[in-house]
Formats: C-alpha cells, sequence, structure tokens
C-alpha cells in the first residue's frame, strides 16, 4: 500500500511539474505574443500618425499657396520640412525683390522688413498648427534655388540683407 501510495504521489507531483511547465511556457508564449501585439500596434499607429502628418503637411501647403496666390506658389518639402513661397515674376513685388536680390542695400528703402515681418508671422503660424522644426523660406527672382529669407518656427534664421 505505500508503495501505491508513493506511485499516485509521484503521478501527482510529475502531473504538477507538468502542470507547471505548461502553464510557463503559456505564460512565456502569451509574454511574447503580448510583446508582438504591442509592436505590430505600435507600428500601425505611428503609419497612422505619420500618415495624419502627411495630410495636414498637405493642408497647409494648399492653405499656404491660396493666402499667397496672389503674389507667387508655394510648395513644401516634406524631407526637409520646408515650405518654399516662390514669387510669380511679372508683380511689382517680384521686380521689388530681385532688386534686393541684386543690391541687398536698396533692402530698407523697399521697407524689406515690413515683408518679411509677415513671413515671420506665417513661420509662427506653421509652429502652431505643427511641433517645432518647419521652415519657411521665400526663394530667388534672379535664382529661383536662392533663399532669400528664411524662418523656422517663428525666428528668422537667414536674410539676404545680413
Amino acid at each position: 500500500m505505500p508503495s501505491a501510495i508513493q506511485k499516485i504521489q509521484q503521478n501527482n507531483d510529475a502531473q504538477a511539474n507538468s502542470n507547471k511547465l505548461i502553464k510557463s511556457q503559456q505564460t512565456n508564449s502569451q509574454s511574447n505574443l503580448e510583446n508582438g501585439s504591442t509592436t505590430v500596434i505600435s507600428d500601425t499607429t505611428t503609419k497612422q500618425q505619420q500618415e495624419q502628418l502627411k495630410l495636414k503637411e498637405q493642408e497647409l501647403t494648399q492653405k499656404l499657396d491660396t493666402a499667397y496666390s496672389k503674389i507667387g506658389d508655394v510648395t513644401f518639402d516634406t524631407d526637409a520640412k520646408t515650405f518654399q513661397l516662390k514669387l510669380y515674376t511679372d508683380s511689382d513685388l517680384s521686380k521689388s525683390v530681385a532688386q534686393i536680390e541684386t543690391n541687398p542695400s536698396l533692402a530698407e528703402e523697399a521697407h524689406w522688413s515690413n515683408f518679411t515681418d509677415s513671413l515671420l508671422e506665417t513661420s509662427k503660424n506653421i509652429k502652431k498648427s505643427f511641433k517645432a522644426g518647419y521652415t519657411f523660406e521665400l526663394m530667388g527672382i534672379n535664382d529661383s534655388n536662392k533663399v532669400l529669407f528664411a524662418a523656422k518656427d517663428g525666428t528668422e534664421i537667414s536674410s539676404i540683407t545680413k
């Protein structure tokens, strides 16, 4: 009889150890699954956030383009996080800006600071719409790749006059 009780006890111990092992494996599997799910959810959330940001950037580009439609076109460079204003070449404003581009000493006489103050305000509004890190640039008339004025997060970072 004691040997039968021992066998039952050994079976119970073996069963208990087996249950512990199974439970441990289930816990590890569950933990791995949860971590994997978190990664998938996190990746999905990040992609959704990136798509929402891209849409916001496109919407703001359209709004800026509409706001500046009488004087030029606004484009957006996603990689550089930069909005660029390219003035139409046939306006009085563009003629004045072209003269300043050629001879920056004319800036004060042409009230350049009044114009750039409005560009700074645009930059501040961009910062309100997004997190910091976006630049707003006024491109040259004579050289459309030349930055005449740039503001980032509402602060002037470059000007042809300086």
